[in-house]
């Protein structure tokens, strides 16, 4: 169930279930503003119902398929989260039905009143705390775990909202890794080579001459001499 934060300003105080009762919709505000996200999405959606229930949703050459009494969708928001998905959104509006109907019960305001309906008291200082001995004197440990076989993932799977990216290596320009764990041979550029003029290229310092330096300079020797 979504909680709903508590505000402080110095001495004011909202309690949780006014503020809940203050809320104009019938979802909390918080499931309304990802309901009104979502809305804005359907807008770009082709919807093609299959039957009274079934329909068809694309969007850019992707497709699912939403079961409106069901309350499943390919995509597996819809059935992973008990909340409606903007693909089916774009259904119920294709048959003028009303989103909070879509919703779990624990994504609505009077959920939420109810849950604050008993008083939660303070707990207190854990200086006055009372602990039996038979308690205080247990040592709790962490829980036994045991590492998978196999080498561990390094990514992870992206939904199927997410875009996904190719990614390049800059050393050998091959995709599928980086330049960090690249094993190929560094490419080579084939493009037209630049020529220098030969003001700008270095000359030997004895001779004034261009391809060598003064250490190679055939005329060293004889200037020494």
């Amino acid at each position: 169930m979504p909680l709903l934060p508590v505000h402080t300003s110095g001495l004011a105080y909202t309690v949780p279930k006014e503020a809940a009762r203050s809320m104009r919709h019938q979802l909390t505000d918080a499931a309304h503003l990802v309901i009104l996200k979502r809305v804005e999405k359907c807008n770009y959606m082709t919807v093609n119902p299959v039957d009274w229930n079934i329909f068809s949703v694309k969007l850019k050459g992707n497709q699912w398929t939403v079961n409106l009494h069901l309350k499943t969708c390919t995509c597996n928001k819809f059935q992973m989260d008990h909340f409606p998905c903007s693909h089916a959104l774009a259904a119920a509006r294709e048959r003028n039905l009303d989103f909070t109907s879509l919703c779990a019960d624990y994504y609505k305001r009077e959920t939420l009143i109810d849950a604050y309906s008993v008083p939660i008291m303070p707990v207190g200082h854990p200086s006055s705390w009372v602990v039996p001995s038979d308690i205080a004197s247990r040592v709790v440990l962490n829980p036994k775990s045991k590492r998978q076989s196999g080498r561990p993932m390094e990514g992870r799977h992206a939904s199927s909202s997410e875009r996904t990216t190719t990614q390049s290596c800059r050393r050998c320009g091959q995709s599928g890794h980086n330049s960090r764990r690249c094993s190929n041979p560094p490419m080579v550029n084939e493009g037209p080579s630049i020529s220098v003029p030969d003001e700008y290229r270095r000359k030997c310092s004895i001779c004034h001459s261009i391809g060598h330096n003064k250490q190679r300079c055939p005329e060293k020797d004889s200037t020494v001499e």
